[in-house]
């Protein structure tokens, strides 16, 4: 029997694209640019709390210093989500240790009492020290605009947060419970796209 060598077409990349090319939100190399960027150490820690945490920046923000474990060996933010139906059990969410010492810093820094939220603003509250959503939401898109040429949103650190889990091996439940979704396919549909990024990681993998 003879085999006939056959010649495969090859499909020419377009010369220009009608729209973009899917990409991550935020990279880690972005993410630390843009955390560099940040002069106020306030606003740094709040970055570094929602990269490591992926909390929403309003279970952050609501955040009290007598919620908190910080002494160590174990750093420990017990949250109440904010968007779970009824929620009354507070879940315990683990900080990287080095972050919580610098926290640690931040609350003695600042000699903030048990019952004081650590960054949110009281209602009518004028303290500088403390910041409101949309304030935080305003320094973020102005300093990305400064250090990435676009602006930084609070909800692309969940993002980023995610990805590392599932990336790192952990199931889609799992990581759906640890940032407080009720359903898997909510973290899928909305925290895990398959963006270039993962198709090149994943292409680079695969034997050939």
């Amino acid at each position: 029997m003879t085999l006939v060598p056959r010649t495969t077409e090859i499909i020419p990349v377009p010369p220009a694209l009608d729209g973009q090319v899917v990409r991550d939100g935020l990279t880690q190399g972005e993410y630390e640019i843009f955390r560099d960027a940040l002069t106020n150490w306030r606003d740094r820690i709040i970055c570094m709390c929602l990269r490591n945490t992926g909390l929403r920046i309003g279970e952050l923000l609501a955040l009290e210093v007598g919620k908190t474990m910080l002494s160590g060996p174990d750093y420990i933010f017990y949250i109440l989500r904010s968007k779970k139906r009824h929620a009354t059990e507070y879940e315990p969410v683990y900080l990287n240790p080095a972050l919580g010492v610098q926290l640690n810093d931040y609350i003695k820094g600042h000699n903030l009492a048990p019952n004081k939220k650590i960054f949110g603003q009281d209602p009518g509250s004028r303290d500088k020290d403390h910041i409101s959503a949309r304030g935080i939401r305003f320094v973020f898109e102005s300093v990305g605009r400064q250090a990435l040429n676009r602006p930084v949103q609070t909800r692309d650190f969940r993002k980023l947060y995610i990805r590392d889990l599932v990336d790192g091996g952990v199931p889609m439940e799992v990581a759906s419970k640890m940032i407080g979704h009720e359903s898997p396919r909510t973290t899928a549909a909305h925290y895990y796209g398959l963006t270039a990024d993962r198709r090149r990681m994943i292409g680079e993998r695969i034997q050939v």
